[in-house]
């Protein structure tokens, strides 16, 4: 199914993209600095605008305006579109990460939890963990293959719903958020942190962007003030996040505090879909959007290997250098990506996606037009 690019929404996946870029290239020799207390907020917040970014792409190229139909053939094909987007980059990144996953010290990849990490399931339940994958960031897919897998059913509940859709929404929001609050509340353990990366505390992020397509739908007009004023307003409720962190020195328990700033981020930046001089609608822009999930996946590994070999050479640098070498250490990082995302991601998902169709027999029939 295609449907029209909202062109500033595109682009904000790469910035989401690169927040997350920004906290990892710590761990390379001369940006150490990026590391700084509470940087871990950092990350969270661009996860956190991506799941919402999410569940508002999936809502307006699928759902549209209640055209979805809910049939096997039509679940089975959102899958397949979904599933072929992001395996073929997994697969390649987990098969280049192994060796550091397997020769790690600080976060070691054990062999036995390989098939979980494989096919994505790792993150689906609140207990227990299966270790960190070989390609770290792949948590993220794991989450996002769960939501693709429940959302032909919450299309379908939606239609149900009629009218109403977005009150059954609202109202499977707040049990959810109860829900997770109520098992951090009883679970306040050292492994917190971890357990917030868990799919079934993500659902949250995923339903309120549903919930917040469906208010960009019944704007008419994209000119009132207070929606221009959403992604300012957005940003500031990020950076009084950081503030308070730094203040009171204290990490947040979960992602439920984000989604405010998460949700006017997506939405202000989506009220300017018609800002065509707004450099977030340029070309350029939206190709890096485009290319942010090769950029999102291939980032880390490219920085752990990097700082192998930089190790050992006893590389260092002069302050005044650091900032000339975060850019030298993005531009690269991003050309390989575009290279990966022409050649390697479009391609295969493109093929994937036709061969898998084939194979279970879901093509769309053509419609037959009488003489």
């Amino acid at each position: 199914m295609t449907k029209e690019l909202i062109r500033p929404l595109t682009a904000l996946r790469f910035y989401a993209a690169f927040v997350v870029f920004s906290l990892h290239a710590s761990m390379l020799p001369g940006l150490e600095w990026l590391g700084h207390p509470h940087a871990e907020l950092q990350g969270r917040v661009g996860v956190s605008v991506f799941f919402v970014l999410s569940g508002f792409i999936m809502t307006y190229v699928y759902y549209g305006e209640d055209t979805w139909k809910p049939t096997h053939a039509n679940a089975g094909r959102f899958l397949i579109a979904r599933v072929t987007r992001i395996f073929p980059l997994h697969l390649l990144t987990l098969v280049i990460c192994l060796p550091l996953g397997l020769n790690s010290t600080t976060a070691p990849v054990d062999p036995a939890n390989l098939p979980y990490h494989l096919i994505l399931v790792q993150e689906w339940s609140p207990f227990g963990f299966f270790g960190q994958g070989p390609n770290k960031v792949s948590w993220t897919l794991s989450v996002e293959m769960f939501f693709y897998v429940i959302t032909p059913l919450l299309f379908a509940g939606m239609l149900k719903a009629g009218r109403r859709k977005a009150l059954f929404l609202a109202i499977l929001f707040l049990v959810l958020a109860g829900l997770t609050i109520g098992f951090f509340t009883t679970h306040n353990d050292p492994d917190a942190i971890l357990k917030v990366e868990r799919a079934p505390f993500r659902v949250t992020d995923y339903v309120l962007g549903i919930l917040a397509f469906l208010l960009f739908q019944r704007a008419k007009t994209y000119d009132d003030w207070w929606k221009r004023a959403m992604l300012p307003m957005g940003i500031l409720w990020f950076c009084g996040m950081m503030a308070w962190q730094y203040h009171y020195d204290e990490q947040g328990g979960n992602n439920l505090w984000m989604l405010p700033g998460s949700v006017m981020v997506v939405l202000g930046t989506a009220y300017r879909r018609d800002s065509k001089s707004w450099f977030l609608a340029s070309d350029r822009m939206v190709f890096l959007g485009e290319a942010s999930f090769t950029f999102y996946m291939v980032h880390e590994l490219i920085l752990r290997y990097s700082r192998q070999i930089l190790l050992k050479l006893d590389f260092a640098l002069p302050v005044w250098l650091y900032i000339p070498w975060f850019v030298a250490v993005f531009v690269a990082i991003q050309f390989v990506a575009n290279q990966v995302h022409l050649r390697f991601e479009a391609p295969a998902n493109t093929k994937g996606r036709k061969w898998l169709t084939k194979v279970f027999g879901l093509e769309k029939k053509k419609e037959t037009v009488a003489a």
